[in-house]
């Protein structure tokens, strides 16, 4: 049993122990705001704005950022700031999008297609299969999910900001620029093939010029190209056409020039019978080869192509693109000569597929011409005025996170969340308050157990 010395000296360290838990309590009471070397951790993207208004009023000197989704670009530019004032900023994917690894989100972009129509290209990328809305400020343009290839191409005519949403983030752009398209030049014998491709063209949207040949020497010329052969020739350069169609052998007085178009950076489209002209053929992609027999019947199917003849292009060129293949005949062979591209076709009469073909076939004859001319025309960019408001769009909102604040810090195993600061400076509280208690009730169990009161 303690002595008398013995209990009086517990009394007097246990008041003195109350006495420091009081003197704590009243410091964590009175005391000065955080200092800026405090670290906070925020759980949860959605939790984001409310923390960066209070650290603005009272910055801390780390923030650790738990994220479950991206964060918008206003909060991006505001953690950059605080990053800048001096806050060390880390972040982390949350535990369950790190394990399915689809934080990335999407990104997405707007760029004119070269096509009368006017039209924008949307590309949007992002983890496949992840659910995926485009929309502009007229409406909703598109709900599907994102193919295996990890890219959603959409063509649509797009009024104002393009935003796609999905995937734990939403992206936004729009088209800064357009394509100044020139007419289309077609040099054919008079017939109907070099009739019925000038005019499926032009219900497509180009402007057509035409050149077709009736006898040597004399031809039947549309449009600015001129009255003339030598007119014509002079005027094939890429500040007066966006393309040439050379349908056949009439193309022949026409070849030096065409070459130089080329290399100058124009396109051109050569049909089944142009293709025998020697002078072009230092820049053809390919070379003509075996007759192709037509499949009787099939013009009226769902592969009208079958049904036409002409030739497989054979030997392509290294460089060369195969865009059309039927059966294990090469139909349509491209590549780049210079600056400019050039498209070989091996095929006869299309004007039967528009005559001839089901009810949809003008529309499929005339888009199937529009698309072979756009995948060659020479469409220089044009800033659009007034200018789009590029800055208001974000386009790759996780590359732009990784730009502002750095890579993600490694996944950590599941421990528990981390202490915050709010809850240390409460669990402070209750300590020193059970110090204090447990301190006055020491000193007087002590008192009262030796008599004393």
């Amino acid at each position: 049993m303690p002595s008398r010395g013995e209990r009086r000296l517990l009394e007097r360290g246990s008041r003195a122990v109350a006495l420091a838990a009081l003197g704590g309590l009243l410091w964590l009471a009175w005391r000065p705001p955080p200092p800026a070397n405090a670290r906070v951790t925020v759980d949860g993207t959605a939790a984001l704005p409310a923390f960066l208004s209070q650290a603005t009023r009272a910055p801390v000197g780390a923030l650790a950022l738990v994220i479950d989704s991206i964060p918008g670009r206003r909060e991006r530019d505001w953690l950059r700031a605080l990053a800048g004032a001096g806050t060390a900023v880390t972040w982390r994917r949350a535990g369950a999008t790190a394990l399915r690894g689809d934080l990335t989100g999407i990104a997405i972009t707007a760029e004119p297609v070269v096509d009368p129509s006017g039209r924008s290209r949307i590309v949007a990328v992002g983890p496949p299969g992840a659910p995926l809305t485009i929309s502009d400020e007229a409406g909703g343009m598109d709900s599907a999910s994102i193919a295996s290839s990890g890219a959603r191409v959409l063509d649509a005519t797009v009024d104002g900001i393009v935003t796609g949403g999905g995937a734990r983030s939403v992206a936004t752009t729009a088209p800064r620029d357009s394509v100044v398209l020139r007419p289309v030049l077609v040099l054919a014998n008079a017939g109907w093939e070099g009739k019925f491709i000038a005019a499926a063209l032009e219900e497509a949207g180009w402007r057509v010029d035409v050149r077709f040949a009736v006898a040597p020497r004399v031809a039947v010329v549309q449009g600015t190209g001129g009255r003339d052969q030598a007119a014509t020739i002079a005027g094939i350069d890429t500040g007066r056409y966006a393309a040439v169609v050379a349908v056949d052998e009439s193309a022949a007085p026409h070849a030096a020039a065409l070459v130089r178009f080329v290399r100058q950076g124009g396109g051109l489209v050569v049909g089944r019978d142009a293709s025998s002209v020697v002078a072009l053929a230092p820049i053809l992609p390919a070379r003509p080869g075996a007759p192709i027999t037509p499949v009787l019947g099939a013009i009226a199917s769902d592969q009208p192509l079958r049904a036409l003849g002409g030739i497989a292009l054979s030997a392509p060129r290294r460089d060369a693109v195969v865009l059309d293949r039927l059966g294990g005949a090469a139909r349509g062979v491209a590549a780049r000569v210079g600056v400019g591209r050039v498209l070989m076709l091996g095929y006869d009469e299309t004007w039967r597929w528009r005559m001839e073909g089901g009810e949809g076939a003008p529309a499929e004859h005339r888009s199937w011409w529009s698309a072979m001319v756009a995948s060659v025309a020479y469409a220089p960019l044009a800033p659009l005025r007034p200018a789009t408001a590029a800055q208001l769009v974000d386009e790759a909102p996780y590359a732009a996170l990784v730009d502002a604040l750095g890579e993600p810090l490694p996944d950590q195993p599941s421990a528990g969340a981390p202490i915050s600061a709010i809850a240390w400076q409460r669990l402070r509280f209750v300590l020193l308050f059970v110090l204090l208690i447990g301190g006055l009730l020491a000193e007087w169990t002590s008192r009262r157990l030796r008599g004393a009161r």
